[in-house]
């Protein structure tokens, strides 16, 4: 059983690999997206005038911003270069979220979608700490991510989540405590999109000032070095 659920998960893997296929699966499994787009539509019903889509994969939610407005990042070159021919007038750049190679305070807005859940905790951390580097005082920041699948009688989203390549699905108080070092939580709620369960956060930069942040993104390096160097 082990052995057939790494095999299913191992063709996942190289479906991911597929944009355009795995873009379809996903729009299958959650609505099309309507939750997603309803929530764009409530939190940014005043556009925001820089907005970074933070691990934008295909870039499946940039036309819902002016092109002028937003820049999207991936890790990812494939899914860079199929989100530039997809939506040609958006920018997108292959960049590490980790190393974000933008000047302090850049941006009126970021969003995080479905990105943490395939994060270890320092690398959870290294990366919020440059969101909130980059975010201006006043900066929202707006993450849902996948929660274990509430309903028992959903067994299409727990298969999912078992068959899920993210290895680090959390719960929401999970989520909000290592944002919270951060950003202030100013609403919470629960989504459920198609047969995934996510929570959603709409949170403030804390406070602090820029170069602090850049230290504690900084200061999490060795220890992201010391956790690869023993995988």
């Amino acid at each position: 059983m082990i052995k057939r659920v790494s095999s299913v998960r191992s063709s996942i893997e190289r479906l991911s690999q597929l944009p355009w296929a795995f873009d379809g699966l996903r729009w299958i499994l959650e609505g099309g997206f309507q939750k997603h787009r309803n929530l764009l539509s409530r939190h940014f019903s005043d556009p925001p005038r820089r907005i970074l889509d933070c691990g934008c994969g295909t870039g499946i939610f940039a036309n819902y911003f002016s092109p002028d407005a937003y820049l999207g990042i991936d890790i990812s070159a494939t899914y860079i270069a199929h989100a530039r021919a997809r939506y040609s007038r958006h920018q997108f750049h292959v960049m590490d979220a980790t190393q974000l190679n933008f000047e302090d305070q850049a941006f009126d807005a970021v969003m995080v979608s479905g990105v943490v859940h395939h994060l270890d905790m320092a690398t959870s951390k290294k990366m919020l700490a440059e969101i909130a580097r980059v975010l201006r005082p006043d900066g929202t920041l707006l993450l849902w991510e996948d929660v274990p699948t509430r309903s028992a009688f959903n067994l299409v989203g727990h298969l999912v989540h078992r068959l899920d390549v993210g290895d680090y699905i959390r719960s929401g108080s999970e989520y909000a405590q290592l944002m919270s070092p951060y950003f202030k939580i100013e609403s919470t709620e629960a989504m459920r999109s198609g047969f995934m369960d996510y929570a959603v956060f709409r949170v403030r930069r804390r406070n602090l000032h820029s170069h602090v942040m850049k230290l504690e993104s900084n200061a999490l390096t060795p220890l992201m070095e010391t956790v690869v160097g023993t995988a």
